[in-house]
């Protein structure tokens, strides 16, 4: 579907068209200060390379653009962060563009010049060199389990965050420098004053760079000869020279410098899921005094909207070929999220013009990217939430955030209530306050189902044949129902201490290599405390933790308390070795554990409340635990694509899924198990006691588009929420699109769907992530 303006129909097929490459500049520019300035802190020495790499870096503005900005010199590419991990880029060097997916072009002077004068400069030098150098041998044993991993966490960096962008537009970085030079120079600490020196280099450099795009379209102003054109471009000189250094006077100038902040942050770190918040709220002031003064209509504002979101559509990340199955789309996509609506910090409506305004550019364009979320709450007007809902028949792709879970779930983590009212969603759908968090939200991905197959089999993988679990007697030596559950719980306990003391030595490791000086300078509680963000700086922090195979745990606990326990009709001993064998020559046995065993998502209390307990005993364990940076874990049950990645490394399980089959996705329930209808899924998930999962959640429904009506859309969405759901999402297209695009991708370039909490090009997925797309319950209202 094309986008309304022929102007933004040309970019968003320039971006479609244009090819993914890799770009070396910032890792050169950023070598090259390394270099130089050896004998400085660390967060100066990284404050300079940060700088150095905004002074020297490509500027590009393309034909048609109003909001400028690249994080590279090509349309599509790809930085590289080799002070995360380096070894990685040197074994792909040779087959980026021949990869399976997510192929990525590079020149053969790019490759040489990495290959020759860049990456050997970092060997031994990076963060997971530190990490590695740090890490006892019997830790690194355990990460090798597969039960838990936080290594996407390395390649790119933390990430995760909002900053406050709200004190940007309205005061410009030329204050914050300003506090930062006062307290350097009033500071006697000498950890202290290395920060406040590298916030001001940061945000220095942050000018510099917006000035280089005002000379450039200086530049092109003069030689351009169409006169609308050259008007266009002497009013975006007007802007970048204006911000981020100073207040935004229109709201033009709020965008680009929205803009700028969020791609700057992006170019220091490329940690995923760098946030822009509640936009309605951070740019409402700049277009109602603009609409007042009769300087800007609904259309012009909307069209700078859309303008920015096909900007952050050209952020992407080049992943590591080994955890492309847990990121799925090979789009690389940095899942920065948008949201609108929401609470003032009375507790009363927070929507404005601004909110149907965003809500109706990102249904014009209907990119991967940003992601768009609305937030729900009992004073949230009705028309804007049907009109939501309209948008989602239509095949939007919006996220639903429930205000009356989700602020009490963050005040219970430590939240102000004013704070907890102002959240803003980071990632997929991580919950934070907005701009005063350091949360972390994707740093462990923990695969529970694994942990039911070691209470299962005693301890042993059935995908390697090693004793890998805490020792436990296994399901034939119990005699009652609490004892599996017990020893399902033990090996969770056990791998949940091992990842808190990963995750503590990683954290380290990052401190000490890479701060995030120009990010800190935004978030707040580090200019208060004089400490960057990633060494607890930030007013909250947290790192979060996602349960995986939720349904999967919760099915089989049931399907052995049932045929095992409680009836007697499977012996344990036979159940053992059914699934020792993968189910081999025991299909009708698979077919009762499938058929017989009630599962979650039919509202059947036999299971959800197995499934709640589950959900509570993680997170009560988790909160045992304390992070590098002071603050708390939080559970989170969403898997982006883990749910399949994870899957591979996990056995038959006693629901009846076979060796290495996909996982259950966030709380959604296991593919093909839910046949009472969306009502039941909401029940059942209802019951789940989500304020305990404070990193937030994903379900998701597919729906056939003609088997939904808007209203009872909404009135499912309500019903969800009254009950005590915290999320939910749909993906609206009916199966033979999706079978028709799967045969025919040239067809369907821009077909976009949700994979998990982020939307992805569908035709872009590997086969198996599209059939499991195709297999979900396509539900009916």
């Amino acid at each position: 579907m094309a986008c309304s303006h022929p102007r933004l129909e040309k970019l968003r097929l320039s971006l479609l068209d244009a090819p993914h490459e890799i770009c070396i500049e910032r890792a050169r520019l950023l070598t090259q200060s390394y270099m130089e300035n050896a004998d400085l802190p660390q967060i100066v020495r990284f404050a300079k390379a940060v700088d150095h790499v905004l002074r020297n870096m490509s500027v590009r503005i393309d034909s048609d653009e109003l909001v400028v900005g690249c994080r590279t010199s090509k349309l599509k590419a790809a930085p590289l962060y080799p002070e995360n991990k380096s070894a990685w880029i040197e074994e792909n060097l040779d087959g980026f563009a021949e990869r399976e997916h997510q192929r990525a072009l590079i020149s053969d002077s790019e490759r040489t010049e990495l290959r020759d004068k860049i990456l050997p400069y970092w060997r031994g030098k990076t963060v997971e060199d530190r990490m590695n150098d740090l890490m006892p041998d019997h830790l690194k044993l355990e990460m090798s389990k597969m039960v838990f991993t936080m290594m996407m966490q390395i390649t790119y960096g933390i990430g995760h965050f909002s900053m406050n962008t709200e004190r940007v537009l309205s005061e410009g970085l030329e204050s914050i420098i300003k506090i930062s030079a006062r307290c350097e120079a009033d500071s006697t600490d000498a950890d202290e004053r290395a920060f406040f020196s590298a916030s001001r280099i940061a945000c220095e450099g942050a000018i510099a760079f917006a000035q280089r795009y005002a000379d450039e379209a200086e530049r092109l102003a003069a030689a351009e000869t169409d006169a609308a054109r050259r008007q266009e471009l002497e009013e975006i000189a007007r802007a970048c020279r204006h911000v981020p250094a100073k207040p935004a006077r229109t709201f033009h100038e709020a965008v680009q410098s929205l803009y700028f902040i969020q791609l700057i942050a992006q170019i220091e770190s490329g940690g995923n899921s760098i946030s822009v918040g509640r936009i309605d709220k951070i740019l409402y002031p700049y277009y109602k005094r603009d609409r007042d003064l009769g300087r800007i209509t609904p259309q012009q504002a909307q069209l700078l909207i859309e303008c920015m979101f096909l900007k952050m559509g050209e952020i992407w990340n080049v992943l590591e070929e080994t955890y492309l199955p847990g990121g799925e789309g090979p789009e690389g996509k940095t899942t920065q999220n948008v949201i609108v609506g929401g609470m003032r910090p009375d507790g009363g409506d927070d929507t404005n013009d601004l909110t149907r305004l965003a809500l109706e550019a990102y249904a014009d364009l209907r990119t991967v990217q940003p992601n768009f979320g609305i937030r729900i709450n009992r004073n949230t007007p009705d028309d804007l939430f049907l009109r939501a809902c309209e948008l989602t028949r239509e095949g939007v792709l919006i996220h639903f955030f429930n205000d009356e879970v989700i602020v009490p779930a963050l005040g219970a983590k430590g939240c102000s209530i004013e704070d907890a009212r102002d959240y803003s969603a980071v990632g997929c759908v991580e919950p934070n306050p907005h701009g005063k968090t350091f949360g972390s939200t994707f740093a462990v991905q923990f695969n529970a189902a694994k942990c039911l197959e070691f209470g299962v089999t005693g301890g042993q993988c059935s995908v390697f044949g090693l004793r890998n679990g805490a020792p436990c007697g296994g399901l034939q030596t119990y005699s009652r129902y609490d004892e599996l559950l017990e020893a399902y719980k033990l090996q969770v306990n056990q791998f949940l201490q091992r990842m808190a003391d990963a995750m503590y030595i990683l954290d380290t490791a990052i401190a000490e290599l890479v701060p995030a000086p120009f990010a800190s300078s935004l978030i707040e509680g580090c200019l208060e405390s004089g400490r960057d963000v990633t060494r607890g700086g930030a007013r909250y922090n947290f790192t979060g933790v996602q349960l995986m195979g939720l349904a999967n745990v919760a099915d089989s606990l049931a399907a052995a308390k049932k045929l095992v326990f409680d009836e007697g009709e499977v012996a344990a001993a036979e159940l053992v070795e059914a699934l020792a064998n993968d189910f081999s020559n025991r299909e009708p046995l698979r077919q009762m554990l499938l058929k017989r065993a009630p599962k979650y998502g039919n509202d059947e209390d036999y299971v959800d409340t197995i499934a709640a307990e589950v959900v509570t005993h993680f997170a009560e364990e988790l909160d045992r635990y304390t992070t590098y940076r002071g603050g708390r874990y939080q559970m989170g049950i969403f898997s982006v694509a883990f749910h399949i990645a994870m899957g591979a490394f996990t056995g038959p399980t006693p629901d009846g899924r076979k060796m290495s089959e996909i996982l259950a996705n966030g709380i959604t329930p296991q593919t093909g198990m839910a046949l009472c209808g969306p009502t039941a899924i909401v029940q059942s998930a209802a019951k789940l006691r989500q304020t305990a999962v404070s990193n937030g959640n994903t379900l998701i429904l597919r729906f056939q588009p003609l088997g939904v009506e808007s209203g009872k859309l909404r009135d499912l969405i309500r019903t969800y929420f009254d009950l005590g759901g915290m999320q939910l999402q749909f993906n609206m297209v009916d199966t033979q699109t999706l079978l028709d695009a799967q045969a025919n991708p040239d067809r369907y370039r821009d077909l976009v769907v949700r994979i998990a909490g982020y939307s992805v090009l569908f035709t872009n997925l590997s086969k198996k992530a599209q059939d499991e797309i195709i297999s979900r319950t396509a539900c009916e209202l």
